[in-house]
């Protein structure tokens, strides 16, 4: 009895021609140096590699984040717009290294695992600048921040806020010197007004509060206490003299900044 002959199907044929494609295209990779691995830092590469570094290819980060890389420029382009040009580990920042932003702002400085930290400077789209010390991408430690409208602060940082001693200096010509709680005064502090005036005492959260010397621009001084930005509490005020020397001074109680009637003056 013959047998019949038994006919390969194409179900067979096409994953024999996928197999052989894919052997292919492994081998050509082999052969011009592209590999595909993953990174210590978790990032995913697909490309060329010379002697265990890569050397051209692409970056697969996380959020579908991913990034073309050139080690021969040090640049690593990513897919939302940002550029990267510096030293990196593991094919993300690490070192020293500018950041282009697809938006317009600009960051050169030190990074840690892809994160700004360090010391560096930011040079945002609005036009303000920021130069000094980071951590974890966010301004902590001593810096220097320029708004576009010519104010300034200089000091101390923490969260990327004013915190700590520090001088702020406004658009206008007033100009804080003393201790920053969350970007506000608080604690002591000098406050000298574009008119003149001057205020050397206590603050809460940007309020003056507390024991505190406020001298007007014409020479009458006060000293004593202050609530919600007024004279409050017990205090002297001394009138400036035609002079130039102490005239008329006053002694006793005041309440929102208006001396109460049963004190005495003297």
């Amino acid at each position: 009895m013959q047998k019949g002959n038994r006919k390969i199907g194409l179900p067979v044929i096409l994953v024999l021609a996928l197999i052989f494609a894919v052997a292919l295209v492994w081998i050509i990779g082999l052969l011009f140096g592209l590999r595909y691995t993953t990174l210590e830092s978790g990032a995913k590469f697909l490309g060329r590699i010379k002697d265990g570094a890569p050397i051209e290819g692409t970056v697969y980060l996380k959020d579908d984040l991913s990034a073309q890389w050139d080690a021969e420029t040090a640049t690593l382009r990513y897919s939302n717009g940002d550029v990267y040009t510096g030293e990196v580990k593991d094919l993300v920042p690490h070192g020293t290294g500018k950041m282009v932003y697809a938006g317009g702002d600009l960051y050169d400085g030190t990074w840690q695992e892809g994160v700004q930290h360090g010391t560096g400077t930011f040079v945002y789209v609005s036009g303000d600048t920021y130069f000094g010390e980071l951590q974890n991408g966010r301004r902590h430690g001593h810096g220097v921040y320029t708004c576009a409208d010519g104010s300034s602060y200089t000091g101390y940082f923490a969260d990327n806020m004013k915190n700590g001693t520090g001088t702020y200096v406004a658009a206008s010509g007033e100009r804080y010197e003393g201790s920053f709680t969350d970007d506000l005064p608080n604690g002591r502090g000098v406050l000298n007004f574009a008119n003149g005036d001057t205020y050397n005492g206590a603050f809460v959260m940007g309020v003056r509060e507390g024991e505190g010397t406020y001298t007007w621009a014409g020479g009458d001084t006060y000293t004593g206490a202050f609530s919600n930005n007024k004279l409050n509490g017990h205090g002297v005020y001394v009138w400036a003299s035609e002079n130039g020397g102490e005239g008329r001074r006053y002694e006793g109680y005041f309440k929102d900044g208006v001396i109460e009637l049963h004190s005495s003056a003297s």
